[in-house]
């Protein structure tokens, strides 16, 4: 059996030391092998692995068997995925450091992990476009091929993850870019000068990646055709015309030697009788999927916890071709990840694709509505991927657990305090309400129990930080927790206590208000600290107005509070309104405001 080389087991070895800070392996002998094996004789360890992924992932289970001093490799492991990785989203404001990139690619490769995505709207270089990405952190051509170099190191395929159809609103909205628009955040399809740019786009990141895939995007299209397409062309058949545009972009990425995958939603919504993408009545007729091109259609699903739902959406898929699967780490509701409803949803979903077989399988981490959640809170999640394809139905929960904690580094009780911040395992964005709800206005549709509840779990989270090390991310979450127990008290008494006269109560709630003006500067100061850790400075300039606006809008609501309780104001007009059973969402502009500006 061949073994590894001296100079790629010593690159493996650096790899995983900026990991675990540790650079004292023992004494081993490393060999190319399939799966992943670890035996000692006569003191010598033997690492077998089939790449450099796995070696690392060997190296650093060494460690921690050396740690822990039991044996995490007793058992040989082999893929259940041939690919398995993430999506980190680059688009929703928070575009990461390429060093924080190549952090996250060390850590993927202690898992095994070998497959990362940079979900990139338009937050990348495109030649001859200024306004693409234009004051929002785009990655430059040498930031991409220093990224992907860096990948290639340890093993971790770096994909380019753009649209080529529709979530291009940011670019969409410059004056220059009129020509190309159908829809505000929809590409006029049949267009030249739209060919031109996806042109541009995928020579650009032929220039940057060695990776063969690409992922085209063509997600959530769901007015394609119905602007300034139908303005110009008339009615047409909506199959027809997304299927000539999928084919345009194939033909282009295969010109570049790349092989291209998309999300699948749009077949599935035009099949649905109510544009639905989980319809399971959606029929997408043969004669479309026989018009096909070569491409890989992405099944994504990150709601689903019930096995059921995923044995049936692959087997549409297989229809289509070869599926891939896109599950979720739920960072996309706000502040921290979700981690509870990411177990309920993911483990489903992982065992359903390992009986479909299904080669390669990744989890998406989306920035919806402002990229609050630092992603650096979610390399926990990462071990239920790993393990997954390492182990299978093998894996149990404590073992993710500890080694989520390994990888992160940060204590597993962690996980605990980010659970407090929701209510249980479904997508009640709660915690993110109070954060952002108008203190006045009845907005947040939280009724007296539920915010007693996050008063409860506030607290309980307070507690658990206090036997932790101090970090960035401690700081961060007492923060956080303080602003939402603060918060939750405040919504709990203030209309109750205007409305019945209890002038004691009303003094309270203004105590309480102005206590929040200085813990929401203490919020914005910790969230501003982890943002420049990881983040390039572009976007946050959308949380400070958020935090500048709240902190202005508490001196607002506490200056109409003193007029009050002395007499120079007879009304607080937002505490007259008639609170009504209207769940607003948990969007920003929602929560602040009935209006339309904000």
């Amino acid at each position: 059996m061949q073994s590894w080389s001296p100079e790629k087991l010593a690159l493996a070895m650096k790899h995983v030391e900026n990991v675990t800070d540790n650079p004292h392996f023992p004494s081993l002998k490393a060999l190319v092998g399939p799966g992943l094996s670890l035996s000692l004789k006569e003191g010598e360890y033997t690492l077998t692995c089939e790449d450099m992924s796995s070696l690392c992932r060997g190296l650093f289970l060494l460690q921690e068997s050396e740690r822990q001093g039991q044996n995490l490799l007793a058992t040989p492991q082999t893929r259940h995925f041939s690919h398995v990785g993430v999506m980190l989203d680059m688009s929703r404001n928070a575009v990461m450091k390429p060093e924080a990139v190549c952090a996250f690619i060390d850590r993927m490769a202690c898992l095994g992990m070998n497959m990362l995505m940079l979900y990139t709207e338009d937050t990348y270089t495109v030649k001859g476009y200024p306004t693409f990405g234009y004051l929002r952190g785009r990655y430059t051509i040498d930031e991409m091929k220093s990224m992907d170099a860096y990948a290639m190191e340890v093993g971790v395929e770096l994909v380019p993850c753009i649209q080529t159809l529709a979530h291009l609103k940011t670019f969409l909205a410059w004056d220059s870019s009129a020509v190309l628009r159908d829809q505000m955040d929809i590409l006029l399809i049949d267009e030249p000068e739209t060919e031109k740019l996806i042109r541009a786009m995928i020579a650009t990141l032929r220039e940057c990646f060695h990776s063969r895939r690409i992922h085209i995007g063509m997600d959530e299209a769901h007015a394609v055709g119905l602007g300034a397409w139908r303005a110009k062309h008339g009615e047409t058949d909506r199959f027809a015309l997304l299927s000539r545009h999928l084919n345009l972009v194939s033909s282009i990425c295969r010109e570049y030697d790349f092989a291209p995958m998309m999300w699948s939603d749009m077949f599935f919504r035009l099949g649905s009788r109510h544009g639905e993408y989980y319809d399971r009545n959606a029929e997408i007729p043969q004669s479309v999927i026989d018009t096909l091109p070569d491409v890989g259609m992405v099944y994504w699903d990150y709601y689903h916890t019930d096995e059921s739902m995923y044995d049936h959406m692959l087997t549409q898929h297989e229809r289509m071709g070869t599926p891939i699967f896109a599950g979720g780490i739920w960072t996309w509701s706000g502040f921290v990840p979700h981690i509870v409803r990411t177990r309920a949803t993911t483990v489903p979903a992982l065992r359903v694709c390992a009986r479909h077989q299904v080669d390669t399988v990744f989890a998406t981490l989306w920035g919806d509505d402002g990229g609050e959640t630092d992603y650096s809170m979610a390399l926990s999640q990462f071990a239920y991927l790993s393990e997954y394809c390492w182990r299978g139905e093998d894996a149990s929960e404590s073992d993710i657990r500890a080694l989520g904690s390994r990888i992160s580094g940060l204590e597993s009780v962690y996980e605990d305090v980010y659970a407090d911040f929701y209510p249980g395992d479904m997508n009640h964005f709660i915690g993110k309400k109070l954060v952002w709800a108008d203190p006045l206005l009845p907005l947040a549709c939280l009724d007296q129990e539920t915010l007693q509840k996050a008063r409860d779990k506030a607290a309980h989270a307070l507690s658990l930080l206090l036997d932790v090390r101090d970090c960035d991310v401690k700081s961060y979450l007492q923060a956080l927790f303080t602003v939402v127990s603060g918060k939750a008290a405040l919504l709990a008494s203030v209309r109750d206590a205007y409305i019945q006269k209890d002038r004691d109560a009303l003094e309270c709630c203004l105590k309480t208000v102005r206590a929040l003006q200085g813990q929401y500067r203490a919020l914005h100061d910790a969230h501003r600290t982890l943002w420049n850790h990881q983040c390039k400075r572009f976007g946050f300039e959308l949380l400070a107005a958020r935090y500048g606006g709240a902190i202005q809008r508490l001196s607002d609501v506490a200056k109409d509070m003193e007029a009050h309780l002395e007499g120079s104001l007879s009304q607080i007009e937002e505490l007259e309104a008639t609170p009504l059973p209207e769940d607003p969402g948990y969007a920003y502009r929602r929560l602040i405001t009935a209006g339309q500006e904000w």
